[in-house]
């Protein structure tokens, strides 16, 4: 299965999922995708109930709707990382489109990842084996002091701007601490529109465009940034930032317009090199 080839280190058993969801019908999608996936799945519908059944039995996995207030799920996940046998859990939290993302997630020093709702599939085939994989970028490098630029990066980045596209707040952070580190400037848009809005007013040098975001995608926001481009005489790099790097998602990037791209996860050299 597509995510069971990812966790080898699972030594093949089967990965046991709680998902906590208090609305019957998302919680049928994701336990249904789950399960599709060769996962064994438990769901529960409120917090409380998954504290008692996180407590009865082992689970390598807490899918966990934020609430309307958006803290439910952080208040969940410190609670439960309390406990011995959960200091290296992951979780995955999922956020109604009009609730606002919990900020004390920026300081959580456990693997997780965010997903808005209503459930997109493909974006969780994607996101999900990227935070369960052990490679992953760790958590720990958003701590990272933001040094200064050097003379040279100053002068080898002068006068050219990024614009960052991507609506994980942990990704931005990461991702914004990379940008600066290499001596650029940036300017972060949180979804498609947005980029094109931003890039119809800022003539960017760069572009790093998320591919999954939720309402209009990296390749649809592309297509509308080059359509503009067209009229003038700036041309923005534009580089996918993609977990997916099958022929299809790479043709699908570059038929939008996009002119690199680079797979998730990656390390500041590789970016350094694309922004050159």
């Amino acid at each position: 299965m597509f995510i069971r080839k990812l966790i080898g280190q699972m030594d093949n058993k089967q990965l046991k999922v709680l998902v906590i969801e208090g609305n019957s019908k998302i919680a049928e999608d994701l336990k249904k995708e789950l399960i599709s996936e060769g996962n064994k799945v438990t769901v529960s519908g409120s917090t409380e109930q998954g504290l008692l059944r996180a407590k009865a039995y082992h689970f390598d996995l807490f899918v966990v709707n934020c609430g309307n207030d958006g803290k439910q799920g952080f208040n969940f996940a410190t609670t439960i990382c309390n406990e011995e046998e959960y200091q290296n859990t992951k979780f995955l939290f999922t956020f109604s489109p009009k609730v606002n993302v919990d900020v004390r997630l920026r300081k959580f020093e456990h693997r997780f990842d965010i997903i808005k709702l209503p459930l997109d599939v493909t974006e969780l085939k994607i996101r999900l084996p990227q935070l369960l994989a052990e490679q992953s970028q760790k958590i720990q490098d958003t701590k990272a002091e933001k040094p200064r630029p050097t003379d040279n990066q100053s002068e080898s980045t002068k006068n050219k701007k990024v614009l960052l596209v991507e609506d994980n707040p942990l990704n931005q952070k990461v991702l914004g601490m990379f940008i600066s580190k290499l001596g650029f400037e940036h300017d972060v848009a949180s979804n498609g529109q947005m980029a094109v809005d931003l890039s119809n007013a800022t003539n960017y040098t760069f572009i790093l465009m998320d591919i999954y975001m939720p309402g209009m995608d990296g390749t649809e926001a592309t297509e509308l940034i080059r359509a503009k481009e067209n009229n003038g005489s700036h041309r923005a790099k534009i580089i996918a930032i993609t977990a997916n790097e099958s022929e299809e998602s790479v043709k699908r990037c570059y038929d939008s317009g996009m002119d690199d791209y680079l797979v998730k996860p990656f390390t500041i050299e590789k970016l350094k090199d694309k922004l050159v």
